[in-house]
């Protein structure tokens, strides 16, 4: 079972597309984000500039591949054939993936393992941020809302679509 590439990029826009929303103005963006991460409003309005975007859809593909390995368990067997996809149509591997290679694809399950990752990882690293940085309370708040619903959502989706059997 190897990586879908395009569900893995697609995913990598899900978190902007989630952070349109989420840092609406209506939401938690506009005065009240620039009120909470403890940035003027010339910071807050500062545009983005294409190269941070595309080193942004790069990370993002980083997580997107994270997760592939985290939910996806029968990944593990085309990392013990060497990564040879060749490997994974004769044999041991292909036996074992067309009895058990569908186990555990579903959306449910990828959800599952993002509440997972981001309890260990993402939660943790944010209270970093929140402690030396001297953020607020309302600042891990927001984020770790967004990260896990953002989570959540490439998670069930690399889940459920994110691989492919050769």
């Amino acid at each position: 079972m190897v990586p879908n590439l395009l569900v893995l990029l697609g995913c990598s826009f899900i978190p902007f597309f989630f952070a349109y929303i989420w840092f609406h103005p209506k939401v938690f963006g506009g005065d009240k984000w620039t009120a909470i991460a403890g940035l003027t409003k010339e910071q807050g309005a500062t545009p983005v500039s294409p190269l941070k975007l595309g080193l942004s859809i790069i990370l993002n593909f980083f997580i997107a591949f994270g997760i592939y390995c985290l939910t996806v368990h029968a990944s593990g067997v085309f990392g013990l054939m060497g990564g040879e996809a060749e490997a994974l149509k004769t044999g041991t591997a292909a036996a074992f993936l067309s009895e058990h290679g569908q186990n555990y694809t579903t959306f449910g399950h990828g959800v599952v393992h993002s509440i997972q990752a981001f309890i260990c990882f993402v939660f943790p690293l944010l209270g970093y941020v929140v402690i030396f940085e001297h953020k607020s309370t309302k600042y891990l708040l927001v984020y770790s809302g967004y990260w896990l619903i953002t989570l959540m959502l490439m998670s069930g989706i690399i889940s459920q679509w994110g691989w492919q059997l050769i």
